[in-house]
């Protein structure tokens, strides 16, 4: 499998200057706004979208069926995918984490390791975003699930901003027991949140090698 992850690194080489760009953008627009969170939550999810151009990479040279040839398993194709989406999540957070105590060394000292748990929430949305793709991709391909990709991430948005905007209006208003809810989530979510995500890592991917066992080349 360690074969497996390191082909997908390699053929990932050819973004490294497009991101590499991105991130002096996003740099610089996090020393101008003097915000750190900006940067932290957009780079982490920039980062692990790679995730998906390494299926396209592996679809477009047909790579599943070469590598079905070879003495290795179904189950290790789908497990060298995940490990390489948690690498990349990993990746983007290590980078978040060391700009955000950069700006915060230059501009607030005193509060050197402010803004870091913005990375870690943002690795914890793209990690719970591919598991829910990831299965799809699986069935589908890269191609074919686009459009769900949209809907995994446009529906989410999309709500939370419409529920936002009636609220302020006055149109709709948050049930006092929900509230005391997402606090309880809120001052427990160092727990819950790992605990989430493992849970969700576990089922997509049980789910991803039921459904590569069974796909046809």
């Amino acid at each position: 499998m360690n074969g497996l992850i390191c082909k997908d690194i390699m053929n990932l080489r050819k973004n490294a200057k497009i991101f590499a760009v991105l991130a002096v953008i996003y740099a610089v627009m996090g020393f101008t706004s003097e915000d750190s969170s900006f940067f932290s939550s957009i780079f982490t999810m920039v980062v692990a979208i790679l995730t998906l151009s390494a299926y396209s990479y592996d679809e477009i040279a047909k790579w599943d069926i070469y590598a079905l040839t070879m003495p290795i398993s179904r189950d290790d194709i789908v497990r060298g995918k995940y490990s390489v989406m948690l690498l990349l999540a990993f990746l983007g957070l290590v980078i978040c984490s060391l700009f955000t105590i950069g700006i915060n060394a230059v501009l607030r000292p005193e509060h050197l390791f402010s803004g870091l748990k913005n990375g870690l929430i943002g690795a914890g949305i793209v990690i719970i975003f591919y598991c829910i793709a990831l299965p799809f991709i699986t069935k589908l391909g890269v191609e074919k699930a686009r459009f769900i990709f949209f809907a995994i991430y446009m529906i989410p948005f999309g709500l939370v901003i419409f529920v936002g905007k009636a609220v302020k209006k006055g149109d709709m208003s948050i049930p006092e027991e929900l509230m005391t809810f997402g606090m309880r989530i809120m001052r427990n979510g160092f727990i819950i949140f790992p605990l989430l995500i493992l849970l969700a890592l576990v089922i997509s991917y049980t789910i991803s090698v039921g459904l590569y066992r069974k796909k046809e080349f």
